[in-house]
């Protein structure tokens, strides 16, 4: 056990260490670009370790969802902290759509695009209609009380085995307000269970982060090596655009947190940095919910607040996903050269804001679908941008993703009362600085 206890300690900063994962993504970089098959032979090694995070997070979720909200009622602290989180997500929501409707409009990203460009698309979209693609694609038209229906489990044995999120959680919503209004030495033990049980997984994620820099390397060469140049090239200007919208909200996102939490704004963005590559790299805002607790627990936040807000705010505050549909349907509007009114633009911040909520609980391929939402009302075809979104999502999923993650940190410093002072809570393992 010393032997071992000494190895973990030598070695452990150094796995965890920022030039670890910097050398992991320069390596994965190079292997994708300039040796394909060696990176495409990882990719087995990578689904292994993103099913190892996987298998976590969605009974960490539900732990921690039952177990903080059963608390804070037995505590007499719902009042306190309701008001304040459905302003925040409800907001954070509608001005993030706002500001992305703003920005699609300003830059048009679908305007202007090369001959080049528009025979590359075409050519992609006319290979997708000779292989019956694009009516596959074709989603089912999804409604706001569709989505309410659908929020609710029939059977909630049905939802945990197929993974569906938001069943899921309004489940483990209304169990955690049942259990703690019941007012009974039973109900309390079974909070503590579930409390247990969500330590526990913290702690099996805290040995799995061990090997990240493996799993980076093994996620993201593959992706790399199979993501085609051509269509990169030809879409390029919206991903630009998606990818800039994300970077400014991370960025204005950090001063807030570093400003809530009374902490310096790099000190903020190093502790961040953990959770936002591992969402970035398995493109799962699920799988990084772990490391995002360590990390406002490490900047002050009450392990109260983080477990509450950060589980609940991925799958209800999806602000990368706002950007992601609202700007490429915006794109999507422009390729066909539709004029979107101004009368149609509050109509289109509201069904962004719709999409990116129901889009979090589905896999990336059929969330995309999901754009639907947004383009029907404009008499757009779904079926060819689905195809087209689809073909560059691999080069914006991933910061969208981060972003999700960062946006749970965010709700959860603006929910929180404000930190009063630098105090940091031990942690029985190595954690990066």
């Amino acid at each position: 056990m010393e032997k071992g206890s000494s190895v973990k300690f030598r070695f452990g900063p150094l796995i965890l260490s920022p030039w670890a994962t910097v050398a992991a993504l320069l390596l994965a970089v190079a292997l994708g670009r300039w040796l394909p098959p060696a990176a495409l032979a990882l990719k087995p090694v990578g689904g292994v370790y993103l099913s190892l995070l996987q298998m976590c997070s969605l009974p960490l979720v539900i732990c921690g969802v039952i177990a903080s909200i059963g608390r804070i009622l037995r505590d007499g602290e719902a009042k306190r902290y309701l008001g304040r989180l459905v302003l925040v997500f409800v907001g954070g929501l509608f001005i993030t759509a706002a500001l992305a409707v703003a920005l699609g409009v300003a830059v048009r990203p679908g305007a202007g695009l090369s001959p080049e460009a528009s025979e590359a698309l075409g050519r992609l979209l006319s290979a997708a209609e000779v292989q019956g693609l694009a009516v596959q694609a074709e989603p089912k038209r999804v409604s706001f009380f569709d989505f309410l229906v659908g929020a609710i489990p029939r059977n909630i044995f049905t939802a945990l085995s197929q993974g569906s999120q938001i069943p899921i959680l309004f489940f483990s919503i209304v169990l955690g307000i049942a259990l703690g209004f019941t007012n009974s030495l039973k109900s309390q033990r079974t909070i503590e269970t579930f409390e247990a049980t969500f330590d526990a997984l913290i702690k099996l994620i805290e040995w799995l982060l061990y090997l990240l820099p493996i799993g980076l390397i093994s996620l993201l060469a593959p992706q790399i090596a199979e993501a085609g140049l051509s269509i990169f090239l030809a879409m390029l200007k919206l991903i630009v655009v998606i990818n800039l919208a994300v970077l400014l909200s991370l960025v204005g996102g950090t001063i807030i947190i570093a400003r809530r939490t009374d902490r310096p704004y790099f000190t903020v963005l190093g502790q961040l940095m953990d959770c936002l590559l591992i969402a970035f790299a398995t493109k799962s805002s699920f799988a990084a919910i772990p490391s995002a607790l360590r990390a406002m627990q490490r900047l002050g936040l009450s392990k109260n607040t983080a477990d509450l807000v950060i589980p609940l705010s991925v799958s209800l505050n999806p602000i990368g996903n706002v950007h992601y549909y609202t700007l490429s349907a915006i794109f999507i509007a422009q390729l066909y050269d539709v004029t979107i009114p101004a009368s149609s633009l509050v109509t289109l911040v509201v069904s962004g804001v719709l999409a990116a909520v129901a889009g979090s609980a589905l896999p990336s391929a059929a969330a995309i679908g999901v754009i639907s939402i947004l383009l029907e009302p404009l008499g757009l075809p779904v079926g060819a941008a689905v195809i087209l979104i689809l073909a560059i999502d691999p080069f914006i999923d991933p910061a969208t993703t981060a972003l999700n993650v960062h946006g749970s940190c965010f709700a959860a410093s603006l929910v929180a009362d404000r930190s009063t002072g630098p105090t940091t809570p031990p942690f029985s393992a190595p954690v990066r600085a």
